[in-house]
């Protein structure tokens, strides 16, 4: 049965892509269909735009994907590639792309090529670093890249003059190199999970900066009151679970500055009076949840917002599919069905 399913799913795939090639079609979707290879008709498909391959078991792209010269959007998330398919950077046209939740160690330097490029996904490879040639990416607006084994960023990055989203949640980094500081047009900053000793002090100087994330890293040098009041500009400073975050002091100064965020700490009587202590956690998760709220909808028309707030959330491998471990004939022949009704 499986092997009949198979033959019905590789004739639909064949179908779509004559059926792209003969309409001239802007889009192809050829998502969630266990392709193990993209087929080579697929070259032929010169009008596309936007190239749907996500969810599938590609081990590589052929070559021949490099003549789709138009097209501006490519996912590839959650298959099986072992490295980057360096034919996607002759993509120039390239707007969108997206490569998470493979094992995609290096990206190569001819990343740089992507001069169009304006979001860019590459969470949950094992990247070991960004390459400097990253800065060729002028246009970038949003960068993914958490969950992977980054100790350090490139001084390059300050060159994105573009970027409003940076998240590199989940990494390995001690330092944030001074160059991020040139970053003016961003407004989402995500550290979480590093290993930051203090809070960078770039961020004095980033005054369009509205959600900062520096939970779950290293810090244990606890910010001047003055250094935090030039962080007001921030809506939300997130400090919670790092050393710092229990301080008598930082918990003061996060009841008197309500964009800091930190952990609920009970203080005794010699601490601090009832007066001084900082709001319950029920208050700050509303608080939270408000910030949230308003950052989205201060940000609503912005479709790399949007696209962030979705996909930076990736983890590991989907296994929603239907078509995953399918024994069952009852399961299989609904399955069957989506492919043979098309003929």
């Amino acid at each position: 049965m499986e092997s009949i399913c198979h033959f019905f799913r590789t004739n639909y795939i064949l179908a779509n892509c004559e059926d792209a090639i003969r309409k001239k079609a802007f889009l192809l979707n050829l998502s969630h269909y266990r392709m193990t290879d993209v087929p080579e008709i697929i070259e032929q498909c010169e009008s596309l735009m936007k190239l749907f391959l996500n969810q599938n078991k590609l081990t590589r792209v052929p070559e021949s994907i490099a003549n789709l010269l138009r097209l501006q959007v490519l996912t590839l998330d959650y298959n099986q590639l072992d490295e980057f398919p360096q034919c996607i950077c002759r993509l120039v046209s390239l707007r969108f792309l997206n490569v998470s939740c493979n094992k995609i160690e290096r990206l190569p330097p001819e990343i740089g090529y992507l001069t169009l490029l304006e979001t860019f996904w590459c969470n949950n490879t094992g990247l070991l670093e960004l390459p400097e040639e990253i800065r060729g990416c002028e246009q970038l607006q949003t960068l993914g890249v958490r969950g992977n084994k980054l100790q350090k960023l490139p001084d390059t990055l300050g060159n994105l003059s573009e970027l409003r989203w940076l998240t590199v949640e989940n990494n390995e980094l001690a330092d944030v190199p001074l160059t991020v500081a040139l970053l003016g047009q961003l407004a989402h900053l995500n550290f979480k999970g590093n290993r930051l000793r203090r809070v960078p002090r770039m961020l004095m100087a980033m005054p369009k900066l509205k959600f900062v994330f520096l939970n779950e890293n290293c810090i244990d040098e606890v910010p001047t009151r003055a250094q935090l009041e030039e962080l007001r500009h921030i809506r939300m400073l997130n400090l919670s679970k790092n050393p710092i975050s229990v301080s008598a002091d930082l918990q003061r100064l996060a009841h008197h500055q309500s964009n800091i965020y930190v952990e609920m700490v009970l203080m005794d009587e010699n601490s601090a009076d009832s007066s001084d202590t900082i709001n319950t956690q029920e208050e700050q998760q509303a608080n939270q949840r408000a910030a949230g709220a308003a950052g989205q909808e201060q940000e609503h028309s912005s479709s790399d917002w949007e696209n962030s707030v979705r996909t930076s959330q990736l983890d590991t491998t989907d296994e929603s599919t239907l078509e995953n471990n399918i024994e069952d004939l009852s399961v299989m022949l609904p399955e069957m069905a989506r492919f043979v009704t098309t003929f």
